[in-house]
């Protein structure tokens, strides 16, 4: 027992010393992509891909160009579906001007088939959301806030308002006014909706009935520290595997950019990751839920290789706890020894 004992200080005084690197948990997203750098007239490839931050790659999930599987008036994903509201800009004879049509339309997840394209009338031209949908995991229901536009679609302000996808003109609920305007928002996995203002801070965003006043209640978070935010479609999720949010934004120099917000108060802050892929401008994304398969030396389960898995094999080595047994024979011989701290002593060292 003193020779195990000796080996295992030795070992944690000399891995805590090591400038090793930790093999961390990275999102993957699914998105809509509208724009990039490299399409052309004849090449636009509007559609749905999944974006993995870990390679910095998006790769385009079904063939050809659709473009009503990147929703400009913002989507949710919810029980199998992708749901959403399309717009096009088109010319009106009779009015000799550019108006909106818009589009209810639905995809199979799976296959990426659509399920529905309904055409809305022109009198449901509120369905756009200007700053994406979201949905709440908590309730279940999915919100926007929406331009409300006069009939020369002229905006006259937005509402905060439940949207239900469940008929072929979907069903909004006005919550109230939306005074200040939101370049993205999303529900973070407690139910509690945040948005990033146009002019950089960070909100929470309350969903309940003001009564009479008729404006939301909004609460400041903390300044992001970015004030040259575009009204280029921009959009943000959560990931509750980090707490953090990802949001990706277009810029007034027309670069699309991806942040990590810490929403945690008197902590707010947006860490530029990259600028995106192509320059790639993105809407409606969501993380995808990633299998969590057992990384070997990982005996605590959370994600990294480091010392603390070799304290955890302290603890069953010289004190019996066999809190985390099922993970500790990490050299896979069928017995749980010194030999098991050698091998993560050598996983940190990059020695496989």
């Amino acid at each position: 027992m003193n020779t195990i004992k000796t080996l295992c200080i030795v070992l944690v005084v000399i891995t805590s010393c090591l400038m090793a690197q930790a093999r961390e948990y990275q999102p993957k997203f699914l998105c809509g992509v509208v724009k990039a750098d490299s399409w052309t007239t004849d090449n636009n490839m509007e559609g749905i891909y999944e974006f993995d931050l870990a390679s910095a790659t998006l790769t385009k999930l079904t063939e050809g160009r659709d473009v009503y599987q990147a929703p400009l008036g913002g989507a949710v994903y919810e029980d199998g579906l992708m749901k959403g509201i399309h717009f096009k800009t088109v010319w009106d004879d009779f009015d000799q001007a550019y108006t909106y049509v818009l589009y209810h339309v639905q995809y199979d997840m799976e296959t990426w088939q659509r399920v529905k394209a309904v055409t809305l009338s022109s009198m449901d031209r509120n369905y756009i959301s200007s700053c994406g949908m979201a949905h709440n995991p908590v309730t279940g229901k999915n919100y926007g806030i929406f331009y409300n536009f006069n009939m020369s679609w002229q905006v006259v302000n937005r509402k905060l308002a439940e949207i239900d996808f469940s008929t072929n003109t979907p069903t909004r609920t006005i919550i109230g006014t939306a005074s200040i305007p939101m370049a993205a928002i999303a529900f973070s996995d407690q139910g509690v909706l945040y948005g990033v203002g146009q002019e950089g801070w960070l909100y929470a965003i309350s969903t309940d009935d003001p009564g009479a006043i008729g404006e939301i209640e909004v609460f400041p978070m903390g300044d992001l520290g970015i004030d040259n935010i575009s009204t280029n479609p921009s959009t943000m999720t959560y990931d509750k595997r980090t707490g953090k949010f990802y949001w990706a934004v277009v810029l007034n120099d027309q670069k699309s950019y991806l942040y990590e917000i810490n929403p945690t108060l008197g902590q707010v802050s947006a860490t530029q990751l990259m600028q995106l892929p192509d320059n790639s401008w993105l809407v409606n994304m969501e993380v995808i839920e990633q299998q969590e398969t057992a990384m070997v030396g990982d005996v605590n389960c959370d994600g990294d290789v480091t010392v603390a898995d070799i304290t955890c094999l302290y603890n069953y080595l010289l004190n019996g706890d066999e809190t985390y047994i099922e993970t500790s024979d990490v050299d896979g011989d069928g017995s749980i020894t010194s030999a098991d701290v050698t091998a993560i002593y050598n996983i940190l060292l990059g020695n496989k």
